[in-house]
């Protein structure tokens, strides 16, 4: 096998690559051009990502996407002509190799793992995963929705009000919100606010029309961060959440609602977004009752690097990242 980095030239290449991947297992993909690019963007190619030859042509890609408190998170695909060669091993093993050179970014006294994803259906993959050591640790859900028709308008609850979103007057309360109502939940890590405002608004393109923010005097109650074409080629609920105040109300539906409303005027037609399966505040009930369904599950495994002294949340996968509370 021969190990090269990401080019521009090779591009095309491996985003076929990648669909093909998906393709083989769940029979679409929802890799987009704008997708690849966007992570490539905000990655150090010639160290956190790879390409592997075999037999002279594109077999495998692997990305180091993130790293979230003492978790890496990461990506490899094979394609599906170079399976049960050995490719989906050695992507492993590049990717743990690196994680562990980063090792003065560990933070003390934590657990430091490594985790990866696939879809299910990939008969291959838990046995892979298991093969290197790691360990099933959480399910996730795809769920879209078909918005080409109107769907129900929403039914806000009494003293709720719906205001048009702007980032500099309203980004801080939409990040101190977000912490609040996502803090109990698993994979999420705290973040400052420059560094939610970069993932949240500086590298995705953001539409401050799609952005729901649901407010009870001064006070914000709920939001739904929206995005065009992410994810896929269809609209994206990035998160959706309610804090514990405003909860059992019906606000989480009308967010819904109203996001449907608000990507379908755009000429949208399909809605995606990802969910944890075990999501304790009941959000895949809710997301089924507004209409969604499942698309595909994907199971995340993880590699303990190091044991830790003290406890703290894990992380969750890059492209099934959206726990909506």
């Amino acid at each position: 096998m021969i190990v090269r980095r990401p080019t521009s030239g090779r591009f095309e290449e491996t985003l076929a690559l990648l669909q093909a991947a998906d393709t083989a297992v769940w029979g679409a993909s929802d890799w987009t051009a704008a997708e690849l690019r966007e992570d490539w963007s905000r990655l150090d190619l010639d160290r956190d990502a790879w390409l592997v030859e075999l037999d002279g042509r594109l077999a495998g890609v692997a990305h180091l996407l993130d790293r979230k408190g003492g978790t890496f998170v990461a990506d490899a695909y094979v394609h599906p002509e170079s399976t049960g060669r050995g490719v989906g091993s050695f992507l492993l093993a590049l990717l743990e190799d690196r994680a562990r050179e980063r090792d003065d970014e560990w933070p003390v006294g934590e657990r430091i793992c490594l985790q990866a994803a696939h879809v299910v259906g990939d008969e291959r993959a838990p046995e892979l995963f298991r093969s290197r050591g790691y360990e099933l640790a959480r399910s996730f859900f795809r769920m879209v929705a078909d918005v080409s028709r109107r769907h129900p308008a929403p039914v806000w609850p009494p003293g709720i009000e719906v205001r048009p979103f702007d980032v500099e007057a309203h980004g801080r309360a939409l990040h101190a919100a977000q912490e609040e109502a996502f803090a109990h939940e698993w994979g999420h890590v705290e973040r400052t606010y420059d560094e939610w405002h970069e993932r949240a608004f500086v590298r995705p393109r953001i539409d401050p029309a799609l952005v729901t923010l649901a407010w009870e005097g001064d006070e914000l109650a709920g939001f739904a961060l929206n995005y065009p074409k992410r994810m896929g080629d269809w609209g994206w609920i990035g998160q959706l959440g309610v804090r514990e105040a405003w909860r059992r109300r019906g606000l989480g539906l009308a967010l819904l609602h109203e996001s449907f409303g608000r990507f379908h005027a755009t000429g949208e037609t399909t809605v995606a977004l990802g969910v944890d399966t075990e999501n304790p505040t009941g959000a895949t009930r809710l997301y089924e009752r507004a209409g969604m369904h499942v698309l595909w599950q994907a199971d995340l495994w993880e590699k303990e690097l190091r044991p830790g002294s003290r406890v703290v949340p894990a992380a969750g996968p890059e492209r099934s990242a959206t726990i909506a509370g």
